[in-house]
């Protein structure tokens, strides 16, 4: 039931972390946030913005362990939101690229793909201190946001960096 519970709250949390972190940079528009933050409305764009939601729920629990007795959070994070991605865009990119954007299934598959995410790693949590494995994955995170920053600034043009909405495959700036 624990399980349960942590699961549902932790996607929730998630979730909602996801819709504050898509509107940041329109906010701030800064271009040292850009590594971090969505800048468009590409499919790429989108999945940072997942991965940097992801990474903020974890880090929050990082502070909280103790209260909650986790170990291998970071580890956890990495595993999780790679799920939560890759799930996500296989059944996401042949229903857009066939029928284009559906929002409510967009918000409907990104919450299930959260869950997903997160139940099937929740276990990790509660598993001995892997300390190795958690500094590899840490290493690991702070590698992808360096690509991340990177792609960001020096866009691939394909679709998954394609923004639709403004027809380019730069960050927008306001």
């Amino acid at each position: 039931m624990k399980n349960i519970r942590y699961i549902l709250i932790s996607s929730i949390i998630i979730f909602m972390l996801t819709v504050l972190v898509h509107f940041v940079y329109d906010f701030l528009n800064l271009d040292i946030i850009a590594i971090f933050f969505p800048t468009n409305e590409s499919i790429f764009q989108h999945m940072k913005m997942i991965f940097t939601s992801f990474f903020i729920f974890y880090l929050i629990l990082y502070f909280m362990k103790r209260r909650f007795s986790y170990n291998n959070i970071f580890l956890t994070n990495l595993i999780s939101v790679a799920i939560c991605i890759i799930f996500f865009l296989v059944i996401y990119l042949p229903i857009r690229f066939r029928f284009g954007e559906i929002m409510i299934f967009t918000f409907i598959l990104l919450f299930i793909s959260i869950m997903l995410g997160q139940a099937l790693t929740c276990s990790f949590l509660k598993k001995d201190n892997y300390r190795s494995l958690n500094i590899l994955s840490l290493t690991i995170i702070a590698i992808i946001f360096i690509i991340l920053g990177y792609l960001t600034f020096n866009p691939i043009h394909n679709d998954m960096f394609w923004d639709s909405e403004h027809e380019t495959y730069e960050k927008v700036t306001k």
